[in-house]
This record gives structure tokens, sequence and C-alpha cells, in this order.
């Protein structure tokens, strides 16, 4: 039994075996999408997000309304308006954007041991990642994702049996948009006095509470208009440009909202614009 004890390969290089996979590098992960169809035009989805934004919609306006809620009321508007936020992430995701990683490093340990590694490969111009001539047995790869506070490693964990074994894709952020907030939000538009409709393709702005950068976007088909890439627990203002009488002058219409944890996206104010 010694014999044959002394004769079993440990992982490592010297077999057929081989690990292969590919990464991407996520160029932007501040894209927002909708589960199911909730931005089409009369739809169940699109009733109940109108419905979520116009209830928090009141919330906000008690928060950043001319007076002060106090610290009881405060703590019971906070506890509405997380609830409002839980209901539209569930029917909103950060997408991801991606390109091929060529020249990025994974790493792979042979056995079980937690200490460095054992080699390493780059990957190809078309992101693919190849191990070789590896021994059967058990094998973890990694690379790092580069976050906003530093290098986060992702690994997987690979069996190997004498043959090619796929060990997975790695999608690997730059840093630039991790742990970013997102908001959704609806403006409601009157033409020449008539009812509010959904004020499709008004543009809407945004920046920071006492900020001076502005960014804007186009309000969609149904009325709604969307932000990404906005900092955690922040508080915002945003706004649509408004001509109560005709000839005598353009206003911005405000809101405020703050946003709430890294990876959330949250119900945003209502906003109007009359143009007569």
């Amino acid at each position: 039994m010694s014999f044959f004890s002394s004769c079993e390969k440990e992982e490592g290089e010297g077999g057929d075996g081989s690990i292969v996979g590919k990464v991407f590098k996520v160029i932007d992960d501040g894209a927002i999408y909708c589960n199911n169809s909730a931005f089409n035009s009369n739809s169940k989805e699109a009733e109940e997000l109108l419905s979520i934004i116009n209830s928090n919609n009141l919330v906000l306006s008690k928060l950043y309304g001319k007076k002060a809620p106090s610290s009881s009321d405060l703590e019971s508007l906070m506890a509405e308006s997380s609830s409002y936020i839980r209901k539209v992430n569930r029917k909103f995701h950060f997408g991801k954007d991606t390109i091929v990683g060529c020249d990025e490093d994974v790493f792979i340990v042979y056995g079980n041991h937690d200490f460095g590694c054992d080699d390493k490969v780059n990957t190809s111009f078309d992101g693919s990642y190849r191990f070789n001539y590896l021994n059967d047995g058990k094998y973890k790869i990694f690379a790092y994702n580069d976050n906003v506070d530093g290098k986060e490693p992702v690994a997987f964990d690979v069996y190997v049996d004498g043959g090619q074994v796929y060990g997975g894709d790695f999608y690997l952020n730059d840093g630039k948009n991790a742990n970013l907030c997102g908001v959704i939000g609806y403006l409601e538009a009157s033409f020449k006095g008539m009812d509010f409709i959904p004020g499709v393709d008004q543009r809407v702005y945004i920046r920071e509470e006492n900020g001076v950068l502005v960014d804007d976007c186009r309000v969609d088909d149904n009325g709604f208009y969307s932000f990404a890439k906005l900092k955690p627990n922040t508080i915002y203002q945003v706004w649509s440009i408004t001509e109560p009488q005709k000839n005598e002058g353009l206003f911005p219409y405000v809101k405020k909202f703050k946003t709430s944890d890294a990876g959330t996206i949250v119900p945003g104010p209502v906003l109007q614009s009359e143009v007569n």
C-alpha cells in the first residue's frame, strides 16, 4: 500500500487536464433595466410602478417640506420610504455592459492551501484563459475585481478529472460605477391648460443638493425618467421646466429625494411641466 500511495499525483502540473474560461470587463454597470414590462403602456407593472412612485412622493413631501418632521415622524417616514425602495428593487435592476477582458491576470491554486498562488496566466485577445497539463484534483482559480474600496478576489473551485474543464467566467468591474445607486421617477405634463398626461420626451435635470454639476435625461414614452450612477445615501434635486403663463418666463419645478444604500434603485419624486 505504501508503494501505491507514493505514486499518487498531487494537484499541479504533469497531467492531461486543463481549465478554460473567459474574462469580461464591466465598462458600465449603471444601466437600469426592468423586470417584465414595467415601462409598457397601460401594463399592470406600469400601474404598480406609478402607484409606488406616487405613494413615495407623499413621504418625500413630508420629509423635505417646509415643516421639518419630528424624530418619531422621521423614523416612521423613513420606514415607509424603505418599503417603497424594496418594491422598486423587485421590479428593477442594474445591467452590465461588458467587453472582453484581454491581457487580464487569472491565478490558480493547486489543492486546498490558502496562501499565495501557484501560477497565473494572461487572457488572450478574446478574453479567454487556459491552464494546461494539470493532474487530476481540486483547484481554485481567481481574478481581482477592482471595486471602489480596493481590489476584491473573485474565485471558483474547479475539479479536474483527466480532461478539459470549464472553470467559469469572470466579470470584473473597473471600479468607476461599483457601489452606486439609481432613481426611477415620473413626469406629468399639461399642454395649454389640458389635463396632465405622461410628459413624453420632456427633459428632467438632476444634481446633488447644493452641487454644481448637472445631468439630464429625456422622459420615456410612458412618462418615466431614470438616473443611475448616483452616490449612496445622498440628497439630490431633480427638476423639470414649466411655463405656467405664456410668455412670462420658464421656471424650474424642483423636488428632492435621497438615495439609499449602494446598489439600490429608489422611487423618485413626481415632477410636473406646464406648456402654454
